[in-house]
């Protein structure tokens, strides 16, 4: 990349991003506390009895779309660290899903198992699992091989939240294959790699959702690519930054005034009478889901991209949030099943779990948590994967040689 300014060694503002959206999903979850006998079903509760659904509803109506939002900074991430290097044979296979590996299976590996631990408590004391309810020797293995959401499975099974990283390795293995085979600067092969996640998303899994998001990321890579090459950053960012901010206003107040929805309902009754209002607000949520997958999102990392490459690094302590946003991705599921258990075990009513106050009492539990995961469990072992591999390579290239001379 050649311009006048150079790209951040660091995109603190992505690594702020990415724990805000742990945050959200933690809230959308929140919901499980709310369901007849432990059950999932589909409109089964009241959200407005959500604590503070008033000001949260967007969290707690449309909380998935920070997973979107996930894919989006992974493919963003992806294209940036690693693409040229796996195109240029700069990093093999095997180092690739080493890094990858040290990465995502510790905690993975922990939390499966606590989650297996919890649930047979679960089964044990009330005689039924918590929310999830397919927590066989089965889907354990498809656990276990990271693969519990590449179409195998029969539902979501142990800690939940999960899926989302059982995509995230599907998709590096597409995501190298790609680069090994030096398309990754195919732009049309990207733009066409999304419908085909729509695609599957619609008709299959949910590693279409992940593939539609995480290759968009690539995309909005490489237009921050081409802006900095044209010397265009600062020109374009304060225009980008308008419109991102009036998407983000446009977003937050149609969640809290539904002027969109009020029209969109009319004229989809004028247009098909006899479909039911319930049908028109189904659509609609998508469309709106939608709209913040292919512009609000794309927006916010393109600009949050420019701004810190023209701006100036933020403070290393705004990664943070991003350090600790993994662990409280797989944290928070097995935190809900602890509390639950510890509500029957004191005899007190599930209510309890409904408060303002318990919500306060969990995020002020998981996050220190989270962060002493990061700091004191997740880098250790990371680096102590990693070191086992290096020494392990250096000691198959000695052998190497010796073969070689003798």
């Amino acid at each position: 990349m050649t311009s006048n300014q150079n790209p951040p060694q660091h995109f603190y503002a992505l690594d702020a991003i990415r724990g805000i959206a742990a945050m959200i999903v933690v809230l959308y979850h929140w919901q499980f506390f709310y369901y007849a006998n432990d059950v999932y079903v589909q409109n089964g509760y009241e959200k407005t009895a959500l604590p503070w659904y008033k000001y949260l509803s967007v969290f707690y109506t449309d909380g998935m779309v920070a997973v979107d939002l996930f894919f989006l900074l992974s493919g963003f991430i992806f294209f940036w660290l690693y693409a040229e290097r796996i195109a240029t044979r700069q990093i093999s296979f095997r180092k690739f899903i080493v890094y990858r590996v040290s990465r995502l299976y510790p905690i993975h590996f922990v939390t499966l198992v606590l989650v297996a631990v919890l649930q047979w408590l679960m089964l044990r004391n009330v005689g039924h699992y918590f929310i999830i309810q397919y927590n066989d020797s089965y889907h354990f293995l498809l656990n276990l091989l990271f693969i519990q959401n590449w179409g195998f499975e029969k539902g979501p099974s142990f800690n939940g939240p999960s899926w989302s990283v059982s995509v995230e390795v599907f998709l590096y293995f597409l995501f190298f294959i790609i680069c090994y085979l030096k398309l990754e600067k195919k732009k049309l092969l990207l733009f066409l790699l999304i419908p085909v996640g729509a695609f599957l998303q619609y008709y299959y899994s949910l590693i279409g959702k992940g593939m539609f998001t995480f290759f968009l990321g690539g995309l909005v890579y490489y237009l921050y690519v081409w802006m900095m090459k044209e010397n265009r950053a600062r020109k374009y960012l304060p225009a980008l930054t308008v419109v991102t901010l009036v998407l983000w206003a446009a977003m937050l107040a149609e969640y809290q005034f539904s002027f969109l929805q009020g029209i969109w309902i009319k004229l989809f009754h004028q247009a098909m009478p006899d479909k039911s209002t319930e049908t028109a607000l189904s659509l609609f949520g998508q469309l709106r889901n939608f709209f913040f997958r292919i512009a609000v999102s794309p927006f916010t990392i393109l600009t949050l991209a420019l701004w810190e490459t023209t701006k100036g690094m933020l403070n290393r302590k705004w990664a943070l949030l991003g350090n600790c946003s993994y662990a409280m991705y797989l944290i928070h599921y097995p935190l809900q099943i602890i509390f639950v258990l510890v509500v029957d075990w004191f005899h007190m009513s599930r209510l309890v779990l409904r408060s303002p106050g318990t919500l306060l009492l969990f995020f002020l539990l998981l996050i220190p948590l989270s962060m002493a995961t990061y700091y004191y469990f997740e880098l250790p072992a990371q680096d102590k994967l990693r070191a086992r591999f290096s020494k392990a390579n250096k000691t198959r290239v000695k052998i190497a040689d010796v073969n070689i001379t003798t």
